[in-house]
């Protein structure tokens, strides 16, 4: 009987529910986080005599340098931890396809496609490369695909800190031979632009169907990649597509994009950008309204529903429900919320120790689209007090839910600090601005306006 099963508790906290594959280094399952209440993969480490304490070292790694990392289009790390002298992973469960079994179920993708899936790919890249991280085998099996054409970039496993000496041996290759750039194939350490010449592979394989560099064996392919020129692209692949291959492809890394983000917009995807409309009231006209609730309307469906924590002067909860949006303001200031309620809205006020918010508590049944808390004092509140707040707000939304929080950076609450916390809520980072007027962030700002989602 294999040791791990459907109904296995890892951790004390995570029963695995479903096998999902096999890696390298050890298995996937799809998982229940017992304490959050969510679904989670979990991926554990095969127990081997002879590899075991080089597996378990990049499980280590592998957990270190993907907590770095929060972006959407890379799948989240919430939890390392050993059992019974047995590493595992808890990321976020993406329910998608690898996008090596979607080409081989579809063949060659249209150019638009590809454009979208590699886009998207590159600004993973770039967000990892930023953070000083390389993954060293970006290739179709470490991609998920979701049905809404999401992309999530997987398997850290043998990623390295650009800083790392790392645990190869001189001259020792990783990665997968149909996907190893040139400099990689002559033993020379992986960097991100090695990255850059793996998603070009990626992107060739996309528009034909196939691996541009397959050959009978792994040394002959590995060889292709040093010496032989690009196969040609179908003649229907657009000009400015054809040239993005073609740079990543150079075999010289400095031929190369200079940058990930720069493939990205080659091909059409922009930085985040968020337009704020005209807000309209019920009757047409336009309402008068603060720039966070015009913020906060463009996240939500028609008619959402909001949770504001922290009253404030009421002025931000008023304004969104002035938009039609159904809203309920917690704070634990019966005084405050007296006050707030003076002036005339359709806004419900609640009450409550921002500890103890609940859905029950809150009188309601259904889950929230969104919960906003501007200003929080996050550096004002200890650690567990922090912590249980984001939990319990992380319950109130919905699968698709997201929140938006603001907060003043400090000498003892920092960004990492931030995320720490919202990484242990189960909540991930989608987007992060310095001010209202959604300048990105930049290692000097003080404020940060951050949105998160649940996975």
């Amino acid at each position: 009987m294999k040791r791990f099963h459907e109904g296995y508790l890892v951790g004390g906290r995570y029963r695995l529910e479903s096998f999902i594959a096999s890696g390298g280094m050890g298995d996937v399952w799809k998982g229940r986080d017992d304490v959050l209440g969510r679904t989670v993969a979990v991926k554990i480490m095969r127990p081997d005599s002879s590899s075991e304490p080089v597996f378990a070292q990049r499980f280590h790694e592998e957990a270190l340098l993907t907590a770095g990392l929060s972006h959407h289009n890379i799948a989240t790390l919430f939890d390392y931890g050993t059992h019974e002298a047995i590493a595992y992973l808890v990321m976020e469960f993406v329910d998608g396809v690898p996008l090596s079994a979607a080409v081989r179920e579809r063949g060659a993708f249209d150019p638009a496609a590809v454009r979208s899936i590699v886009g998207q790919m590159a600004m993973a890249l770039h967000a990892a490369h930023e953070a000083g991280v390389v993954h060293r085998d970006v290739k179709p099996a470490n991609v998920l695909l979701t049905d809404q054409g999401v992309v999530k970039l997987t398997d850290f496993g043998i990623a390295r800190a650009t800083s790392s000496t790392g645990l190869t041996k001189t001259g020792e290759m990783l990665g997968t031979p149909h996907y190893l750039s040139p400099e990689q194939a002559l033993g020379r350490s992986a960097t991100a632009a090695s990255d850059l010449y793996a998603l070009g592979v990626v992107a060739h394989e996309l528009l034909t169907g196939r691996r541009p560099f397959d050959l009978d064996t792994p040394v002959a392919t590995a060889l292709a990649h040093i010496n032989e020129p690009m196969p040609t692209l179908p003649a229907a692949v657009p000009t400015d597509l054809l040239e993005v291959v073609s740079r990543c492809l150079a075999k010289e890394p400095g031929d190369r994009p200079a940058t990930a983000r720069e493939i990205a917009v080659a091909l059409g995807v922009p930085s985040l950008e968020v337009t704020i409309p005209q807000a309209a009231g019920s009757g047409g006209g336009p309402v008068d309204v603060g720039r966070e609730a015009k913020f906060v309307d463009v996240l939500l469906p028609a008619r959402g529903r909001v949770l504001v924590v922290g009253v404030g002067t009421g002025r931000i909860p008023r304004d969104i429900a002035a938009l039609g949006h159904r809203v309920l303001t917690v704070d634990p200031s019966e005084e405050a919320l007296s006050a707030a309620a003076e002036t005339p809205s359709s806004v419900a006020w609640v009450p409550a120790a921002l500890t103890g918010i609940s859905l029950e508590r809150l009188g309601e049944t259904a889950p929230f689209d969104l919960a906003a808390w501007i200003d929080a004092p996050l550096a004002k509140l200890d650690g567990t007090e922090r912590a249980e707040i984001f939990r319990r707000v992380s319950l109130c939304l919905g699968p698709s839910g997201r929140a938006l929080i603001t907060y003043d950076q400090a000498p003892d609450y920092t960004p990492q600090n931030f995320s720490e916390d919202f990484l242990a809520a189960g909540l991930v980072q989608d987007a992060i601005f310095r001010s209202w007027e959604l300048h990105p962030q930049t290692v000097d700002a003080t404020s940060s306006i951050v949105l998160l989602s649940r996975r």
